[in-house]
């Protein structure tokens, strides 16, 4: 009996000794928590005061590499960036000096400069004075490629603009930077080529503002002024012209009616690459220049393929099938491509209601193919400007 007491209050005292191990364990246990984790709260206290300071290396990389960030200057001039863009026109277009007269007919060729992206652009305005002087719809002019020797004001447009003017019409024809009495153009092959879209805009925001063109500079000059349609202005593009006439419309989504001659109407970047093969390395510098502009943009964004949802009509197209310049191929494929813009609008359009404000309305299109004809629309250049003339009559009056 004495044995089993004896045993049982030795158990009892083990059992008491190892809780009271027990709980000065979890004391140290809980002292050691509490000792980490105010060490860790003051490192990251410290650490935090550590890189506020302007010397801290790790803030000094941070800052360093969002000042490395790659800037892309040719974004601006992509078609949606254009297509955000507010132009304004600051000033008038200045009539300055008259280049050609025609006595027997009363028909004139003028040199005009206006303002585009704060640079001077010059270009080859034509007139005929007539009966009616009050207000005369426009027709801009935008021609394509032309060698800077022997560059004057109005070249690869002074033709069809004769005619237009013979017509009633006044016809501007830009220069383009670089070219006529015009500032330098950009020293970015890139943008030199981007701009010209910009440089267009900027001419038709600045009749519309300012519609009243002043002729009092001129020497002799039998008027002091004449006033622009501002509700009566047309489009005409020959060659690359027509591509930047088509990037036109698609960033203003404008409906101004549009005439295009052996137009380049190639996606981006093959409308450029398909001319290197005529340089003495067949291309190899333009391609390479061109793989590093893929780097670091999309050319969707520049491609007027890609963006005929903001295409409207009317449009005209003449094309000859001897064009070795600008094939006829590129234009039966853009037709192509507007006739699946089309049926989209039309489905959209099915499943609206038909009194919808949000009908979509087709990009009216006619083309004419001249067998034979080469990039100047010869043998049928006749026939092809007075198509001109019927197309500008019935979109323009």
């Amino acid at each position: 009996m004495q044995v089993a007491i004896w045993a049982s209050h030795h158990a009892y005292s083990c059992l008491l000794r190892l809780a009271i191990i027990n709980h000065q364990m979890i004391k140290k246990i809980i002292l050691l928590i509490l000792f980490l984790t105010l060490i860790s709260s003051s490192s990251f206290v410290l650490a935090y005061f550590y890189f506020q300071k302007d010397n801290s290396p790790l803030k000094s990389t941070i800052s360093t590499k969002k000042v490395e960030q790659k800037e892309l200057p040719l974004l601006q001039y992509s078609i949606p960036a254009l297509s955000k863009r507010e132009f304004v026109a600051e000033q008038a277009i200045e009539v300055e000096k008259i280049i050609s007269q025609n006595s027997a007919d009363n028909s004139y060729v003028l040199l005009f400069t206006y303002l585009s992206q704060g640079k001077k652009i010059s270009g080859a305005l034509n007139l005929k004075l007539d009966e009616n002087q009050s207000s005369k719809p426009v027709i801009i002019m935008l021609r394509g490629w032309a060698p800077l020797e022997n560059y004057y004001s109005g070249m690869g447009t002074k033709n069809a603009a004769a005619i237009f003017a013979q017509n009633g019409y006044l016809t501007l024809a830009p220069d383009f930077l670089g070219y006529g009495e015009s500032d330098s153009e950009p020293s970015d092959t890139w943008e030199a080529r981007f701009i010209k879209v910009a440089n267009v805009i900027d001419l038709l925001r600045t009749i519309q503002k300012f519609p009243k063109l002043d002729l009092s500079q001129l020497e002799d000059f039998p008027i002091e002024n004449i006033n622009i349609d501002q509700e009566k202005i047309g489009l005409w593009g020959h060659s690359n012209g027509g591509q930047i006439a088509v990037s036109t419309l698609e960033v203003l989504g404008s409906n101004l009616p549009t005439t295009l001659w052996a137009p380049v109407l190639a996606p981006f970047p093959y409308s450029i690459l398909y001319f290197t093969d005529e340089n003495q390395d067949e291309g190899k510098e333009a391609r390479a220049y061109l793989s590093l502009f893929e780097k670091d943009y999309d050319v969707f964004d520049f491609s007027i393929t890609q963006h005929l949802d903001r295409l409207q009509g009317p449009l005209q197209i003449q094309h000859g099938t001897s064009d070795d310049s600008a094939l006829v191929t590129w234009s039966e494929e853009f037709l192509q491509k507007i006739d699946l813009e089309n049926d989209r609008r039309r489905a959209i359009n099915a499943s609206q209601s038909a009194t919808s404000s949000t009908q979509l309305r087709e990009i009216k299109v006619d083309f004419y193919k001249y067998p034979g004809a080469n990039h100047n629309l010869q043998p049928n250049w006749n026939q092809a400007v007075e198509r001109d003339l019927s197309f500008f009559a019935k979109n323009l009056n």
